[in-house]
């Protein structure tokens, strides 16, 4: 498996000129920094299915209940030939092990949401429609979190996705040679100040998705994606600053009794300071994880907070 998060991207966003005009497609220059601490798995859903360059700009068309996937131009229906190709690349990509995967805003192929959807009869658009293939994929894939390119322009939102690629890269490492009830229930444990940063709630409801699942003759395996698409369904809601913070606070209280009065003050002052967005997350968590280095608490959830996103990683989220 390798070391570094794999992310897959929609091949125009990486820089492949693969567009129906024959061009690339920018990506948000504010990433270009972290992007390079992850290694990246690029594909072009429509040549993939078999489109050339240049080729009519696709559009999704509804007739009779049912959407299609319609070059604009020729007018040739390539629906089918999507779902095969995203069925297919589905399997690739999740055997290929990545953690995530980076949808280009606004196609008819790879858009998350809101996209036009015409409507064959009356010819009125709306908007609320998902390019094919991201449909496919997310479909067969709930647990794997994904985002459009856009929304890694706000600080927060690409934080919070970077920790959830992370959080998957740990669930993928921790069950390489297999998932029992007791690396499940592990898992879970080391992951509890996560979800106490993000979403607290989780913390319970998971530990009853377990419960429940083990009630049934459930094998393990299928326990832990449970696990996992569950926790991803809930990790879709962006962390506020002040949650993180407050776990960071609880994290630092681990350490209370082997620090002086300056270096508890020291460390409460850059808390506040990352709470009220005059510092970066990387600086108290800095301090965070030089005490833990300092002083074994030989608890891999504090492990897990500490580096839920890599500290290189400035983010100011």
């Amino acid at each position: 498996m390798k070391a570094r998060p794999l992310i897959a991207i929609s091949g125009c966003l990486a820089g492949q000129k693969v567009r129906h005009d024959g061009r690339n497609a920018p990506f948000p220059s504010a990433a270009d920094e972290w992007l390079n601490l992850f290694d990246l798995l690029p594909l072009c859903p429509e040549i993939g299915c078999g489109m050339t360059v240049p080729r009519g700009e696709t559009k999704l068309v509804r007739s009779e209940g049912e959407i299609s996937l319609i070059d604009s131009v020729s007018m040739v229906d390539y629906t089918a030939n999507m779902v095969n190709y995203a069925q297919t690349q589905a399997d690739f990509l999740i055997h290929s092990g990545i953690c995530g995967f980076i949808f280009k805003r606004g196609s008819a192929s790879c858009g998350l949401e809101h996209l036009p959807v015409v409507n064959q009869t009356s010819n009125v658009s709306d908007v609320n429609g998902k390019g094919l293939f991201a449909t496919v994929f997310t479909t067969l894939n709930p647990h794997i979190p994904v985002i459009e390119e856009h929304r890694l322009l706000n600080p927060m939102q690409a934080e919070h996705y970077l920790a959830r690629v992370h959080f998957y890269k740990q669930w993928l490492m921790f069950g390489k040679n297999g998932w029992t009830e007791g690396k499940i229930r592990q898992f879970h444990h080391n992951s509890r100040y996560f979800f106490m940063s993000r979403v607290p709630q989780l913390v319970l409801t998971l530990e009853k998705l377990i419960d429940s699942l083990y009630e049934t003759p459930t094998h393990c395996e299928t326990i832990a994606l449970e696990y996992m698409t569950k926790a991803q369904k809930g990790l879709n809601v962006v962390s506020k600053k002040g949650q993180i913070a407050n776990t960071m606070e609880l994290v630092l209280g681990r350490f209370s009794n082997y620090l002086t009065y300056t270096e508890k003050q020291e460390a409460i002052e850059q808390i506040h300071a990352f709470r009220t967005g005059n510092l970066p997350r990387s600086v108290p968590l800095s301090i965070l994880e030089k005490y833990h280095q300092r002083y074994t608490l030989n608890d891999k959830s504090v492990d897990m907070f500490i580096s839920s996103i890599p500290l290189e990683i400035n983010i100011d989220g």
